[in-house]
């Protein structure tokens, strides 16, 4: 199991502001989907990582350090208000859930770009497996897993349970979705190095924090 010291060049905890780009198209107003970007009001930037259901309050998942119970969520900085934390947990965890306000609808599919793909489930990918990363910088990273039940010290306290993948870090990513095929994989926590020089990025199980909060993937 790889442990990163504090003094890591851990590039994606520290990153919320600059997740999203000026050319990054959301989804039509009143949808929500993974991979959209948002602004915690009073804090910065995260990513939307898969939209869920509990009962018949849509809502979705996203990074536990992105915001804690009663922040709320904004379309962007003095934008509309999308939702509320309603639960979050970091560090141990790095995962947590937003309740979506009246008139928000959660949409079952993944987008970066303005590529869009259909999320059909949650099956875990094994070691050695496809994943792929929706960035609103860069579109789509793809790797592989490659180990599970890594650990990651941050500065701010140490992530356990992630799963390291040879997807290049890249900043503005923290929330953001991995899919392996049709299936929703994990929420971005970190990673290391760059897609200049190399590195690996590392995700939050998704079936650990929907089993957390008695949630249920939104299917397309």
């Amino acid at each position: 199991m790889r442990f990163f010291r504090p003094a890591a060049a851990i590039v994606l905890a520290a990153a919320l502001v600059l997740i999203g780009s000026p050319g990054h198209a959301r989804a039509a107003q009143g949808e929500i989907r993974g991979g959209d970007t948002y602004v915690v009001q009073g804090k910065g930037r995260c990513l939307v990582a898969f939209t869920v259901r509990r009962g018949t309050t849509g809502g979705f998942l996203t990074a536990g350090r992105c915001g804690r119970p009663g922040d709320i969520a904004l379309t962007g900085y003095g934008g509309t208000p999308i939702g509320v934390f309603e639960a979050s947990s970091y560090p141990g965890d790095d995962y947590a859930w937003v309740s979506l306000y009246p008139g928000w609808t959660p949409r079952g599919t993944v987008a970066a770009l303005g590529s869009e793909r259909i999320v059909r489930g949650a099956a875990s990918a094994a070691v050695g497996a496809a994943v792929c990363q929706a960035s609103p910088v860069a579109g789509w990273h793809c790797g592989v897993v490659q180990q599970r039940n890594a650990t990651i010290a941050y500065p701010d306290g140490t992530v356990t349970g992630l799963v390291r993948t040879s997807v290049c870090a890249e900043p503005g990513t923290v929330g953001a979705p991995f899919l392996s095929g049709d299936q929703a994989q994990g929420i971005t926590s970190g990673g290391t190095g760059s897609c200049a020089t190399g590195g690996s990025t590392y995700f939050q199980p998704v079936a650990e924090a929907l089993s957390a909060y008695g949630l249920t993937l939104v299917t397309g």
